[in-house]
């Protein structure tokens, strides 16, 4: 419909402070049975980890590989808020924020903007010298605003069904994923999209981020540049964010935190506590 496209993603969270960013922040869960009620982001992310631990005995540290593979991989990013690694010791010592959820289980707002620029591969310049990269797949998914209405909260379906409708235009299965851009805003986040997306069984999302399977080297390498935990989470521009990480892996330029080879990229990103859900699957062209 259009020979290009310029996809811009803004966010000025510091044109608000204190409670007004919370009220806004609200807006993503229901109006009626959650926000009227005065529960945020973080209380609610709480208590779905809460439930989770559990269901599922996860240990009080259970959590700490999200924030520990964030960091590190954020410490060699040069837009990254946060540009320096943590140990085992300095997550134990966190402050609580919404028990279990510490400092260091959710991620920062900040202000943020990312661009990207679609169009044909015969319209760019011959000054144009980056390797060319294709949306292979992209699909979108919702479920209910209140956790309550759901058969299972601890289970994001709309995660499932926007990366299995995305795997399925690409023509790829998990095992042709090369890394993983979750929606980090809170680590239960993270752990509950690598289950519904299939890279973990159900109550062990945790388990692949104690055992380093998310690290640059491991099984299945997310948050690269140091996901909105340690990059800072710019709200409505966290989806541009995504993509243009990911675009900077595919076209290997990003240098200490390179995944080597990497040809196939699962970006996700989530509406509240996967209200929706947006998968696309970047592919660099050879």
């Amino acid at each position: 419909m259009v020979d290009a496209a310029l996809v811009v993603g803004v966010e000025k969270f510091t044109d608000k402070v204190g409670a007004a960013v919370d009220e806004a922040l609200a807006t993503t869960s229901d109006s009626d049975f959650e926000a009227v009620q005065g529960i945020t982001p973080a209380a609610q992310a709480a208590l779905l980890m809460k439930r989770y631990m559990h269901e599922y005995d996860v240990p009080k540290d259970g959590f700490a590989g999200f924030a520990l593979t964030a960091h590190a991989n954020g410490a060699a990013n040069k837009n990254a808020m946060f540009r320096k690694a943590i140990k085992p010791e300095t997550y134990a010592r966190a402050e609580m924020v919404s028990d279990p959820l510490n400092m260091f289980d959710m991620a920062p707002n900040a202000d943020g903007a990312a661009a990207l620029l679609l169009t044909r591969r015969e319209l760019l310049p011959s000054s144009f010298k980056n390797p060319l990269l294709k949306i292979s797949g992209s699909a979108a998914s919702s479920d209910t605003l209140a956790l309550h209405d759901r058969k299972d909260m601890l289970y994001f379906d709309t995660a499932q069904l926007s990366a299995g409708k995305a795997m399925k235009q690409a023509g790829l299965t998990l095992d042709a994923i090369d890394f993983f851009e979750y929606h980090d805003t809170f680590s239960i986040y993270a752990a509950l999209q690598l289950e519904a997306v299939g890279f973990a069984i159900k109550g062990r999302g945790w388990k692949l981020a104690a055992d380093g399977e998310i690290g640059l080297k491991g099984k299945i390498p997310c948050a690269t540049m140091g996901g909105m935990k340690a990059r800072g989470f710019p709200g409505g521009a966290a989806g541009v964010y995504q993509a243009v990480e990911a675009a900077i892996q595919l076209r290997g330029q990003a240098e200490a935190n390179q995944i080597a080879g990497a040809r196939f990229g699962l970006i996700q990103s989530l509406g509240g506590p996967a209200s929706t859900a947006v998968s696309h699957i970047l592919q660099r062209l050879d």
